[in-house]
């Protein structure tokens, strides 16, 4: 009866440690929490409503502040040093922790079940399917490397779509798809592209071939060792990588914000979705994160970095802000050496088909500006496409994503002494104004946010006193 009286108790008390707990958390957990819930609801938008390519201009306006909102929270739960006119609200302004991780806990049990039933369908599968082309052209091109053929030259389309007995392709602002406020349904995709395999001699103006090579050799390398083991679906490797940079944020996060970190990290439901199957973007984004997280080792950090910027170009974004850190926190001469070895492995990595066909890799690799594709995505593009903004060239966007870059680097060149781990979200922030930033750009990016947060409660943790409790104090 004692024990009983005893753990009565003690359940007010449990309860009460973990309010005061959260509501003296540093407020950087409770902004990369809104941001996390922004970005939820600017996919949800996207996807309900199919915007912005027919959900209208209100939704798509809606979708971008999401977004907006989004970064805003991101950049605001990465700086180092109090918010002044957030601290003195701590504890009213952290009581959003509670719907946050709430809603959390019910979006994890959701992206654990996907992670879980993807890995299972990944190894059993008969009939691979992937939510992309890309995914299509990766394995594909693994399957030609296997059997010493050269993906980077030749029409692959045709053989790639009889290898898998699915239709899938990138769509050219031509022909029939020439006008870009009209991106092709499925059916009219599948009709294209099933004239261009009953007659392969006669190439279809909304198709190019190319397409299937149009990323660095990282790409289908990086797969190529589960091609070869007869793994049915490169999913696998992809959800094993989302675990992995899972667990590694984790690990880096001191012991009482684990929980509610993991929490977070697990709201990326979509993130996890694309990863089982739906796109190969955790691959870059997986390798420049655990190159931040190894930032102190020269080698293995730099490596990591230009394993990225071999995998696809959205890394080369990234490189940059990574190498600020670098410069600001230990000199020019390490970033410089870092940014050596990066490119080194970038060019050692794609070394044998840049000898073997180097005008058609150098080609390939910038196909995605080269090629007059169909404009889409949720950034401000949206707005055009939907009426609330002219529709302009595409080189007026390229010069936006250009500025905004710029832009990026600058500010943070000078502020990442009171921001240090910014240059984890900053890379993302320049598609919001590129040609096409479709959504899958930005689902995955609650684990960069996450990280981001983690470092900042690292950095915090290991400037207190030895015997100082964490929980009160810390960052924002």
């Amino acid at each position: 009866m004692s024990t009983k009286i005893w753990q009565a108790r003690e359940i007010p008390r449990f309860f009460a440690t973990i309010n005061k707990t959260l509501l003296d958390a540093p407020i950087a957990l409770t902004l990369a929490g809104l941001g996390c819930v922004a970005l939820a609801l600017s996919s949800d938008l996207a996807n309900t409503f199919n915007a912005p390519r027919s959900g209208g201009a209100p939704i798509t306006l809606a979708l971008l502040v999401a977004l907006a909102l989004t970064f805003v929270c991101y950049l605001a739960a990465t700086r180092l040093v109090p918010i002044p006119r957030l601290q003195p609200h701590r504890r009213r302004f952290n009581l959003l922790l509670y719907p946050i991780l709430i809603w959390a806990l019910f979006t994890g049990i959701q992206t654990v079940t996907i992670l879980g039933t993807g890995l299972v369908r990944s190894l059993t599968v008969s009939h691979v399917r992937y939510g992309s082309d890309d995914l299509y052209y990766n394995h594909y091109n693994a399957v030609l490397v296997l059997h010493g053929e050269n993906p980077y030259t030749g029409q692959r389309l045709v053989d790639e779509a009889a290898y898998f007995g699915e239709f899938a392709f990138t769509p050219i602002a031509r022909g029939r798809f020439a006008d870009p406020h009209h991106y092709p349904t499925q059916a009219e995709m599948d009709q294209v592209l099933r004239a261009y395999l009953a007659h392969p001699e006669s190439l279809p103006s909304e198709v190019d071939p190319r397409t299937t090579h149009s990323y660095p050799a990282g790409a289908f390398l990086v797969v190529l060792p589960f091609v070869a083991a007869g793994i049915p679906s490169i999913a696998f490797p992809q959800i094993l990588l989302f675990l992995l940079l899972f667990a590694a944020i984790l690990r880096i996060t001191p012991a009482p914000w684990r929980l509610p970190v993991a929490l977070l990290a697990l709201s990326a439901a979509d993130g996890a979705r694309q990863a089982a199957g739906s796109d190969f973007e955790i691959w870059p984004l997986a390798f420049v994160a655990l190159a931040w997280i190894v930032r102190e080792r020269r080698w293995s950090s730099a490596l990591l970095l230009g394993v990225a910027c071999a995998i696809k170009q959205t890394a080369w974004l990234a490189a940059p802000f990574y190498l600020i850190w670098v410069w600001r926190e230990k000199g020019a001469a390490e970033a410089a050496r870092r940014a050596a070895l990066a490119a080194v492995t970038l060019l050692v990595i794609n070394a044998p088909w840049i000898i073997a066909s180097p005008h058609e890799w150098l080609s390939s690799i910038f196909l995605p500006v080269s090629l007059p594709l169909l404009p889409d995505g949720s950034g401000i593009i949206g707005l055009s496409l939907t009426g609330l903004l002219p529709l302009a060239p595409s080189i007026v966007f390229a010069a936006l994503e250009v500025a905004a870059l710029v832009i990026a680097l600058f500010w943070y060149s000078r502020a990442q002494p009171r921001y240090p781990y910014a240059g984890l979200i900053l890379p993302l922030i320049p598609l919001l104004f590129a040609w096409r930033s479709p959504e899958r750009y930005f689902v995955l990016s609650p684990l960069i946010a996450v990280l981001a947060l983690a470092l900042i409660l690292a950095q915090s943790a290991c400037k207190k006193p030895a015997g100082a409790n964490i929980t009160p104090t810390g960052p924002n």
